[in-house]
């Protein structure tokens, strides 16, 4: 008896680790998620690997393709302080090509104003900035959208280094930065060295673009002035930054599709018509999942703010400025210039000053108040 109680309960043990596999297995990428040929496929390539490619000026360029695998050599592990992951991620990536910079030398002029435990500090870096950043270092940098897994593979496969944005976890809503470091095709999974993680952190194509997604695929490339020609041909069409966001926008309606609940394709296209001038399309896709948003989403994004504030909608602008900044993000200079230059607007001018100098409060380096408190100043 108690050798069939003994096989009836592994039977059991076996039969719920069944259910747990089935219920965790992960969907196709295809049911969530759109995947673009941005990279042209090559016609022929050598035993190699390596592509010869004509530029526009006649230049042969050897790319080499991604194949099933590759892997960058190791940037120097930087694990961040709080709040700190951009800093921590470009001191990985600077140190990648033999540039040493601490994350706290980055900190202190990528974002000045730092509170001991996060509360209230300064907690958004946008892609821009980070690569405007990168190039204070002497490197080359781009900010793009739309990225795609292949596109990160060929990038990697030609020893350049690519940053991504993405959440810190499947299922939250804190921003962070990524270092790619290199996929496997066979077992689908990117690899990635991570400044909160740790190094060699593999993550399955699945969870990472669910990662990547409620940024619009954003990538930043970090490159050398002699790798320039080189990184154009892999950018193709999307160089132009104006053809990324089209071809983002696209893709998110594409997106929306394929999965009406998913709130993130829906934000994107709001993100995508502002930076195509489409403001009234921004905001009307904002209003669609407005209420659905995570409450950290306007952390990291705030063009329908910017759509509202060029369309002189005053009262949105205060309202959604308003939730952001007294939900834990109190020092997010962007947001001061947009609600002082509405002010300046309606002929507030102490009111537009108050909003001004909290900005340059919150980040001393932020020059587009100073520009506008000279302006005051002057008139």
């Amino acid at each position: 008896m108690k050798k069939i109680l003994i096989l009836l309960f592994s039977l059991l043990v076996v039969f719920a680790g069944g259910v747990f596999l089935f219920l965790r297995r992960t969907p196709s990428l295809e049911t969530k998620f759109v995947q673009p040929d941005i990279v042209e496929a090559p016609e022929a390539s050598d035993s190699a690997g390596f592509e010869e490619i004509s530029d526009s000026e006649n230049t042969n360029i050897r790319l080499r393709q991604p194949g099933v695998s590759a892997m960058l050599a190791a940037p120097r592990q930087v694990f961040q302080t709080f709040n700190n992951c951009g800093p921590a991620t470009l001191s990985m990536a600077l140190s990648w090509y033999g540039i040493s910079v601490s994350q706290d030398e980055l900190a202190l002029k990528m974002r000045p104003y730092q509170v001991e435990g996060g509360d209230n500090d300064d907690k958004t870096i946008f892609t821009s900035e980070f690569s405007g950043w990168a190039e204070t270092y002497g490197l080359k940098s781009v900010s793009r959208v739309n990225g795609t897994i292949d596109l990160l593979k060929l990038f990697t496969a030609n020893e350049i280094p690519v940053v991504v944005k993405t959440w810190l976890k499947p299922g939250e809503d804190i921003g962070h930065f990524r270092f790619f470091r290199g996929f496997d095709e066979a077992k689908q999974v990117v690899i990635v060295d991570d400044s909160y993680h740790g190094p060699n952190r593999r993550v399955s194509y699945y969870d990472f673009l669910s990662m990547w997604q409620p940024f619009n695929y954003a990538y930043i490339i970090l490159y050398p002035a002699e790798k320039e020609e080189l990184v154009r041909t892999i950018l193709g069409g999307e160089g132009d930054e104006s053809v990324a966001w089209k071809g983002a926008l696209e893709r998110a309606k594409e997106e929306e599709k394929l999965d009406s609940q998913n709130i993130y394709p829906v934000f994107n296209q709001a993100t995508a018509h502002f930076q195509l001038g489409e403001d009234e399309e921004s905001v009307a896709d904002f209003v669609r999942v407005e209420e659905r948003l995570p409450r950290r989403m306007l952390w990291y994004q705030i063009e329908p703010v910017l759509a509202y504030q060029k369309l002189g909608e005053f009262e949105r602008v205060i309202l959604v400025t308003d939730k952001i900044l007294e939900n834990g993000n109190r020092a997010f200079s962007e947001l001061y210039q947009i609600r002082g230059e509405m002010y300046l607007e309606r002929g507030d001018r102490e009111k537009a000053r108050e909003q001004f100098e909290l900005a340059i409060k919150y980040n001393s380096h932020f020059e587009p108040a100073r520009t506008s408190l000279d302006g005051l100043s002057a008139r």
